[in-house]
């Protein structure tokens, strides 16, 4: 085997000496450093390669470590790092780190010098918490790792010997224990590694200083007793991890003695107030405690990571974790000797040498100057903590025990709500406050939760930070929070919100359901099956995410850069990455973000009455089966009584500067409620636009590229044909906003001049309003030379979505929609997971997953699909996509009232349509089976009921959406799984439809 060591050791001392150049370096310039910075990809990508075959030269090693992880540590280095309680680090502990590296002890056991350190270490730690010198203890990873050591030693204590063979599965009586409401996450964690149970762990509660109420602690105990559970352990906190609160030690140590209970004290960073005299008083009792578990890495600066825990009962504390085996045998003599060895002491056998930077701290420092170090952090958090009292934008909203300050910034005069702030919109605007703090580099506290409020919390622990630090925090948080409140107060609500602005009522969600007039939710709705993707959908937890850090971003960069450049390069950014992520960047559309598709056709019919005047006719293809606001929309007149930019308008009324826009429409379905084959569609559609060209009129033509129900026209051969034979006269709109259109086809359209309406809110389930209108590159050519588009424009887009159009349009101004701005995030954030999947993989999901629904739909006994496999309308082979653009994706279908009865009537299919929404009072219902039961009780979004013309019924549709394929991919080796766990889902559809028919609940 291959000596891994160079062959020239020394050959490496240059590197060593350069890495410790390097990392002092860091050190000096830790002032003028940014103290975070996020990591750019480029480092990210640093580390994103497979495991190297052959080894790399250390200079690239080095480099690595220079450039990509000394700039972009989590900051605890820094004097104006504040968050959460980290210690700042010293350089005698680097120094005995790197030595303990050379060394290379393995600390479980054996025979070797090592032990001492340790030893020392320990004794040097009973002897500040006032433990007896036969006491044990074992140093740890941290005081989560001794809060399990300790606690499965009170275990053992309370169960006996036999709970090791045995545990605690029901064999025993259940015990409980008790910490304050305000005691660290990981001793809950200690109680569900051990078997116990969180819920064996009591909250006791605190009082008004955050301390345990220990009169509420012996009644839960008293209660606990009479209940015949098995009390047994009682942790006491030093300097809880919120406020800095000690417990009443000393009273907690009366309760464990009275009641024979284990009482254990986490001391995780408090136990640094053991140097400080004048805290002897509220130390008190420490030394009567059980067991202890502290950190060295926190107050104690010694680098991470390394903590340490004491147990009075040494025999107990060895019996707990002892287990011989042969090849741990110990030996009086030579390398095995030493008994007990550490691995008797804990769960781990390979130990690293974390004594040695402990000892090489203590000895390097000093306990005085350590004393000196948490003494000044004491005086600082109080003078603090006066500063703020003192301020009329500052309070404090915890006492101050040690060196923890909870404060929150105020708005004078409550500028944000007509002189008062609500409680909600303070905890936003001190989150934004906290992470532009941290974003910018200018210091860094974190964020806790106090009585409901929102706290800044100031964690006093790096022994470099002095009051300037302080003073700089202060000033930054009262700049960023003036800036905040003053002119982004709105970017401050919750991502949800802001999905619903900027669109029209559909959006507004009804409080008593949690749903707008789509049938989805603005935030995820991780219970609810959907399958509605042909009319909106509840947007998914990933894109909520995308959205949510969208927000934010938007919110640093408003900040940090001028925002009249900010929010157009948003708009611009958005746009590339939906024209990249649809392939049709090399074709330089030009591509305009607006709310919805009824805006992009607005926008559409104006710009091209515009382009070229004449008396123009708007031709819609399917017009029964697309949006109610089509007729105006393709008219260039208003389609609501507000726009999306909150404009009051005459909804029929032609927009400002509008050219005058005729109409014609032809419908799918003729009165009777028959359907017209494609043949018969295309020969209505080119007589129509071939007439009205012969009449002396110009043709906007709106091609439907699916509608509501999934069909499609004109045919390919019908649109070369009229483009050929109408030239100039014709333009053509593809209304793609479904688009279950591939992008070959999209391609297609814009290099024969075709004007794209799509939008990311149907199969690529975005969040309702997401729509775009993409114009061919020749469009926006000819409008550069001087063109004016309707004044009108301007209540409908702002100058920042015009972008470089926006000179064409009088009056327009720049907004901020951020609706529009993180609906479309949110979108592209599902389109790009939808293409990270394989084509291969994405055909055989859609042909899988169709397949299934079309014989699901076809044998059930009340379901009548509107489409057989052999139907004309079925077969798309026109087309040069072969996934989305040539496969059905839409399942529309009608309800019957019975087997074999005639259809429900439309106001029938509403109901229905909305019961499968809903979770159904199952105690309402006569008797059902347990498939019934499931059923009833859950969540069911379809596509909204589609009414049909000449026929007294509406079509449900089940519709495939992206998600579809795109969480089956995520779920690793279990894509077919979870492939047939959506069609299980819609099983389960079919069976509440009978569920609601059977009931009569229609």
């Amino acid at each position: 085997m291959a000596n891994l060591d160079p062959e020239d050791v020394g050959s490496l001392s240059r590197f060593f000496h350069e890495a410790l150049e390097a990392g002092l370096d860091h050190y000096r310039g830790l002032e003028e450093a940014p103290v975070w910075q996020p990591a750019p990809e480029q480092a990210l990508r640093a580390f994103t390669g497979p495991a190297p075959s052959q080894g790399q030269p250390v200079g690239e090693l080095l480099d690595h470590f220079k450039d990509h992880l000394i700039p972009y540590t989590n900051g605890n280095l820094h004097p104006g790092f504040f968050g959460w309680v980290h210690g700042g680090g010293n350089l005698y502990g680097a120094l005995g780190e790197l030595c303990a590296a050379l060394l290379n002890n393995n600390l479980g056991g054996r025979n070797h010098i090592a032990h001492a350190v340790e030893g020392q270490v320990i004794q040097w730690s009973r002897e500040l918490f006032g433990f007896p010198r036969q006491s044990s203890g074992l140093l740890v990873s941290g005081t989560s790792m001794a809060s399990v050591i300790a606690l499965a030693v009170a275990r053992r204590w309370a169960l006996g010997e036999e709970v090791k063979r045995q545990g605690v599965q029901g064999k025993g009586p259940v015990l409980v224990g008790y910490c304050s409401t305000q005691t660290h996450g990981a001793l809950v964690k200690a109680f569900q590694l051990l078997g116990l149970g969180s819920e064996a762990l009591r909250r006791v509660p605190v009082r008004d200083d955050h301390s345990l109420d220990t009169a509420a602690l012996r009644e839960s105990i008293r209660n606990d007793r009479r209940a015949g559970l098995k009390p047994f352990a009682v942790i006491g906190t030093v300097c809880t991890v919120n406020t800095g609160a000690i417990d009443d030690l000393a009273g907690i140590a009366d309760i464990c003695e009275e009641e024979r209970l284990w009482f254990h004290a986490d001391a995780a960073f408090g136990a640094a107030l053991a140097l400080l005299e004048e805290y002897a008083d509220d130390l008190a009792g420490l030394e009567r405690a059980d067991s202890v578990g502290f950190d060295f890495h926190k107050w104690f600066q010694v680098p991470y990571a390394v903590g340490g825990v004491l147990v009075r009962d040494a025999e107990a504390h060895r019996s707990t974790f002892s287990e011989p085996v042969e090849y741990l045998e110990t030996q009086p003599m030579g390398l095995e000797a030493g008994a007990p060895w550490p691995c008797d002491l804990g769960p781990e056998l390979s130990r690293g040498f974390l004594a040695l930077k402990v000892w090489f701290t203590f000895q390097g420092v000093g306990l005085e100057s350590m004393a000196a170090s948490v003494r000044k952090h004491c005086r600082l958090a109080r003078e603090l903590a006066i500063r703020v009292s003192a301020a009329d934008d500052l309070e404090c909203l915890a006492p101050v025990s040690s060196n923890i300050v909870c404060l929150r910034y105020q708005p004078p005069g409550g500028r944000a709500a007509g002189g008062v702030c609500s409680d909600h919109y303070l905890d936003a605007l001190n989150r934004a406050i906290v992470t532009q703090l941290q974003l910018q580099g200018v210091s860094a506290p974190s964020t806790t939760t106090l009585n409901g409020c929102l706290a800044i919390r100031v964690a006093i622990v790096n022994h470099r930070t002095e009051w300037k630090h302080l003073e700089q925090l202060l000033h930054h948080t009262r700049r960023i929070g003036e800036r905040l409140d003053q002119h982004y107060p709105q970017l401050l609500n919750p991502t949800h919100w802001h999905f619903m602005q900027g669109g029209d009522g559909r959006l507004i969600v009804d409080p008593v359901t949690g749903l707008n007039r789509y049938g989805c939710s603005p935030a995820p709705r991780d219970h609810a099956f959907t399958f509605a993707s042909s009319t909106a959908s509840s947007v998914s937890r990933q894109a909520y995410e995308a959205a949510d850090y969208y927000r934010q971003k938007l919110l640093h960069d408003l900040l940090s850069s001028d925002p009249k450049e900010v929010v157009p390069d948003c708009f611009r950014q958005l746009e590339h990455q939906l024209v990249d992520l649809l392939g049709l960047g090399d074709l330089q559309p030009s591509a305009f973000l607006v709310p919805s598709g009824t805006d992009a056709q607005l926008l559409s019919v104006g710009v091209t009455a515009s382009d070229s005047p004449g008396s123009w006719v708007s031709v819609v293809c399917g017009a029964d089966e697309t949006g109610s606001g089509t007729p105006e929309s393709v008219t260039g007149r208003h389609f609501d009584s507000e726009t999306c930019l909150g404009v009051p308008v005459t909804r029929g009324e032609r927009l400002t500067g509008m050219a005058p826009i005729g109409y014609r429409a032809i419908d799918v379905h003729d009165g009777t409620g028959g359907i017209r084959s494609p043949v018969e569609m295309d020969a209505a559609i080119e007589g129509c636009v071939t007439s009205l060209v012969s009449e002396g009129h110009s043709v906007i033509l709106h091609a439907m590229e699916q509608s509501k129900l999934g069909r499609w026209c004109p045919s390919r051969g019908a649109m070369d044909r009229l483009r050929e034979s109408c030239g100039d006269r014709l333009q053509i709109v593809v209304d793609a906003c479904q688009l279950r259109t591939d992008r070959e086809d999209l391609r297609s359209h814009l290099e024969k001049g075709d004007i794209l309406l799509l939008t990311g809110s149907k199969f690529f389930t975005g969040p309702p309003f997401s729509g775009a209108a993409v114009f061919p590159a020749r469009v926006g050519r000819r409008l550069s030379h001087g063109a004016v588009l309707p004044e009108g424009f301007a209540d409908y887009i702002t100058s920042d979505g015009l972008g470089t159009w926006q000179s064409m349009v009088s009056g327009a101004r720049p907004a901020l929609q951020t609706g529009v701005l993180l609906r479309w995030r949110a979108a592209l954030a599902e389109m790009a997971r939808y293409y990270t999947v394989p084509e291969h993989i994405r055909v055989d999901g859609l042909n899988r997953f169709s397949e299934q629904v079309v014989s699901l739909l076809r044998e059930h006994p009340l379901v009548e699909p509107l489409f057989a496999p052999d139907d004309d309308w079925w077969a798309r082979d026109d087309f040069a996509g072969r996934e989305l653009s040539n496969r059905r994706s839409i399942f529309p279908f009608v309800v019957k009232s019975s087997p074999g009865g005639g259809f429900l009537d439309p106001d029938q299919a509403r109901r229905l349509y909305e019961l499968l929404n809903q979770e159904l009072d199952r105690d309402c219902l006569g008797p059902l089976g347990e498939a019934m039961r499931r059923a009833a009780g859950q969540c069911c979004h379809i596509g909204q009921p589609v009414p049909l013309k000449g026929i007294s019924t509406s079509a449900l549709r089940i519709s495939m959406g992206a998600r579809i394929i795109s969480d089956s991919y995520a779920s690793g080796g279990g894509f077919e799984d979870h492939l047939e766990g959506e069609v299980r889902q819609i099983r389960m559809i079919l069976d509440k439809i009978e569920l609601c028919v059977s009931q009569s609940l229609l």
